[in-house]
């Protein structure tokens, strides 16, 4: 059996701590710098989710949010952390109430339907966030039900609830489907809870039945796949759009991700929410 050569295990291992390193780069604009400093801007935004929230291994709509120029004197927070479950969430909402929001933007999901799909999936969250209970449909309801609660019962934000997205573009494989299974979750929680509600999910679904000559390719779980893109990102002139077209997807990057495509998609449906009259 030949060995791997050292000079190839060091590159491996240093492309490796290059992805980590943008992947998990606290964004600037988070809740306890945001707390640290000026809080006075109003309205206080908080965008609460998981990596397609955080921006930095796929397109970064909060920040795009940001900078638009009816905003300017908004207080816009970005509380994204890549891997988070619904779980994650709860443990972490006191800076969010402490911040006393005005609104809520809350985006998550995609990780809890990842750890319902296999063992492999479950035990990576598992390792991760030392997860003691299974991730199930249940924990995914009565978690959301207990955020949104807390907010509400802390907070007199707006709380607007989305759909997980797509995950891979294909309609007909069981991750999609468990995706599908997710927004309607959701869908269910916020009609229950009386919060509003963006339906990222099903807007995705719609566009993509609207390009019927586009290969539907489906999420297959592969680290190193999703790596190698975000590596690209950070150290070619490839935009979102190029990684997610050169791996196969239309409104992803890597299956999982939002390039700008759905991202533009999903900034413009939660501008409809802040501008509106």
């Amino acid at each position: 059996m030949k060995r791997i050569p050292y000079f190839l295990i060091f590159l491996l291992l240093t492309l490796e701590s290059c992805v980590i390193f943008q992947a998990t780069k606290v964004p600037s604009n988070n809740t306890k710098n945001t707390l640290a400093g000026d809080v006075s801007k109003s309205p206080k935004i908080v965008f609460l989710g998981d990596s397609i929230t955080h921006g930095r291994v796929s397109y970064d709509y909060v920040e795009s949010i940001r900078n638009h120029p009816k905003l300017q004197n908004a207080l816009v927070v970005n509380e994204g952390i890549n891997s988070r479950l619904t779980v994650q969430i709860l443990e972490e909402l006191d800076s969010v109430i402490q911040l006393k929001p005005d609104y809520v933007f809350l985006l998550i999901g995609t990780n809890d339907l990842k750890a319902t799909l296999s063992q492999e999936e479950y035990d990576r969250y598992a390792s991760l966030w030392k997860l003691k209970d299974p991730v199930t449909e249940d924990s995914f309801v009565r978690n959301l039900n207990l955020i949104i609660e807390r907010i509400q019962k802390n907070t007199k934000a707006k709380i607007i609830v989305s759909s997980p997205p797509v995950l891979g573009e294909d309609p007909k494989s069981i991750p999609f489907l468990r995706s599908k299974r997710f927004a309607e979750l959701t869908k269910d929680v916020c009609a229950k809870q009386k919060v509003s509600y963006i339906p990222l999910h099903e807007t995705l679904t719609k566009e993509l039945e609207l390009l019927p000559n586009l290969p539907k390719k489906a999420y297959v779980q592969s680290t190193w796949s999703m790596y190698w893109t975000i590596l690209k990102y950070y150290s070619t002139t490839s935009s979102w759009n190029d990684l997610g077209e050169s791996n196969g997807y239309y409104f992803l990057t890597d299956a999982i991700h939002l390039n700008e495509r759905g991202g533009k998609i999903f900034e413009q449906m939660i501008l409809e929410t802040l501008l509106s009259p």
